[in-house]
């Protein structure tokens, strides 16, 4: 999981636990996010979900993972900062963020509300690999 902590000269400080190998333990993790860009909102995460790709993801059961990893990509948060191009939301707003982001919603995949297929604009939300 992942604490913004302060914005510092458009650098994001944050905090975080991560793992630095399959087989060791959370510690404690600081580290610089880049500033928002002009779509993007900067969350103060409340709470966060782990889920089973977290967990598969930071033991490496899928593929060999490339560590750090601070796991935790569903969160719900306190906006703090908003992009100039931002309308639907504003500082002190609760927002939430699922697994997924963002996609096309033109393809033929997201006409068929399939969007975690879609090849055009898929983003989803990672865990940060700082």
């Amino acid at each position: 999981m992942c604490i913004h902590v302060s914005v510092q000269g458009g650098d994001i400080l944050s905090k975080g636990y991560a793992l630095f190998s399959k087989d060791r333990s959370f510690q404690p993790y600081e580290f610089i996010l880049h500033a928002i860009g002009e779509h993007d909102i900067l969350i103060r995460t409340l709470y966060c979900g782990i889920c089973h790709s977290d967990i598969h993801q930071v033991h490496s059961d899928w593929k060999k993972e490339t560590y750090s990893i601070v796991p935790g990509h569903e969160i719900v948060g306190e906006v703090v900062q908003v992009g100039r191009a931002v309308s639907k939301f504003r500082v002190d707003d609760i927002a939430g963020v699922g697994c997924m982001v963002n996609s096309c919603r033109h393809c033929e995949y997201c006409k068929e509300n399939q969007e975690q297929y879609c090849m055009v604009g898929r983003v989803l939300t990672p865990m940060l690999l700082p």
